[in-house]
């Protein structure tokens, strides 16, 4: 019993040695990782900027990690603030362009609390705590960006109708760059809105276009949401309604990012020319469909995404009705004299 004792006081005295110990560890550090990633440095910079995007490759535990919502973007550096279990922490991100792509060095400094602090004693330093961390993060973007984003397919589903549609829109402009970020934006704004005026919505959200071409550096285009019924909004809303007829349509179906719409659009179009069909912005739009998309679905390769480019129905010149041979010859023999007896 005696023996028990003296054991059970052994255990205590090493557990507060231990606890004295992680205590006195050094608070402060400053974690530095690099990965190469086989994607440009503006998609790479685009992605990790993009705020919505954070889902995808942050390694932490959401309900004790928490990024500062606004950060200090310069054109290869990003600056923010991430609090792990309530700890404060400077995160820096720079992206260098690379023959394969981009390189991506992310640091990060601040203090450990006590829980890292044990961590890094148990698993032998800092460095594979935290360090592990960025690794983790770094692998999640490009998992993402290189396999992700360059598994697509792009299928022509031919001539269709489409539909005549009410909807509510929201019109922009902007770089072609930026489309992706300020598009997602605006979906978002449009949804509020609907939300919030509780409007009925009868399909899924779309885009359509003012003009497509490859030479624009900026494009015109409406954000739009489809409603049962046409709807009037007060002048100056930046939120207005509209309506397209009934047109005709040459269909295709992108499955897979955004990025690969340019591909998908010229298909289209090249679909159009070989059936010798012309273009029609008059009475039809180009439209695009976010069949399967953000927030339900996160993953971009089994991203949904119809095109519509609108074509003039080809108009039949029906000939003029001709005599067969049969009938000539019936005619011919009517009218022959008869034969005088």
């Amino acid at each position: 019993m005696r023996i028990l004792k003296y054991i059970l006081l052994l255990l205590l005295l090493f557990s507060v040695a231990f606890v004295v110990f992680v205590a006195t560890q050094q608070s402060d550090y400053k974690i530095v990782r690099t990965k190469e990633i086989n994607a440009s440095k503006d998609i790479v910079f685009n992605f990790v900027s993009d705020s919505t995007s954070l889902e995808d490759w942050n390694p932490w535990d959401k309900t004790n990690t928490i990024f500062s919502d606004k950060k200090t973007i310069a054109s290869d550096t990003i600056f923010q603030t991430i609090s792990i279990s309530g700890e404060k922490n400077e995160s820096f991100m720079r992206f260098q362009k690379t023959k394969k792509g981009a390189l991506v060095t992310w640091e990060l400094k601040g203090k450990l609390d006590f829980n890292l602090k044990m961590l890094s004693v148990i698993q032998g330093g800092v460095d594979k705590v935290i360090g592990n961390k960025l690794d983790e993060g770094l692998n999640n973007i490009d998992s993402y960006l290189v396999k992700e984003l360059t598994t697509y397919k792009i299928t022509i589903s031919g001539l269709v109708t489409k539909h005549a549609t009410n909807y509510i829109q929201q019109i922009d402009t902007c770089s072609l760059t930026d489309f992706h970020r300020v598009s997602k934006n605006m979906l978002q704004n449009m949804m509020a809105f609907v939300d919030k005026n509780e409007i009925k919505i009868v399909g899924l959200p779309f885009i359509t276009y003012e003009s497509i071409s490859d030479n624009e550096k900026e494009i015109i285009f409406a954000m739009c949401v489809p409603v049962e019924e046409e709807i009037l909004t007060t002048s100056g809303s930046e939120i207005s309604g509209g309506h397209f007829d009934e047109f005709l349509a040459a269909k295709v179906v992108l499955k897979g990012d955004y990025s690969h719409r340019k591909e998908a659009w010229e298909k289209a179009r090249k679909y159009v020319k070989q059936k010798r069909l012309t273009e029609d912005n008059i009475n039809g739009k180009f439209v695009e469909v976010y069949k399967v998309s953000l927030p339900k679905e996160r993953k971009p390769s089994n991203w949904v995404t119809e095109i519509y480019v609108p074509v003039k129905k080809k108009v039949v010149v029906s000939k003029p009705k001709t005599e067969t041979t049969e009938e000539r010859t019936t005619t011919s023999t009517e009218n022959k004299t008869k034969p005088t007896e």
